[in-house]
């Protein structure tokens, strides 16, 4: 019983301390502008971090298959748009 009081306890400090903290700003990219996709671009797939959807963007430009990717957030997941 108290491991599992033990891993409530450390589950509520993280979160708060997730909450607490001030939102990461990067520098934008050329390639995955932030925000809205182009109105012509197709929706691929979604992911669960921010460099998964990135790397599998630049993969489709490295193997020919888009020109350009974006890489929207979503509520829990990135999304990502290309034009092909």
């Amino acid at each position: 019983m108290s491991r599992s009081l033990e891993r409530a306890g450390i589950a509520a400090l993280v979160t708060a301390a997730l909450f607490a903290a001030p939102p990461a700003v990067a520098a934008p990219a050329a390639h995955a502008a932030a925000g809205r996709p182009a109105g012509d671009d197709v929706y691929r797939t979604w992911f669960t971090s921010h460099s998964r959807c990135v790397a599998a963007g630049q993969g489709g430009i490295d193997r020919g298959h888009w020109e350009h990717y974006t890489c929207s957030e979503g509520d829990w997941f990135w999304h990502l748009w290309t034009n092909r």
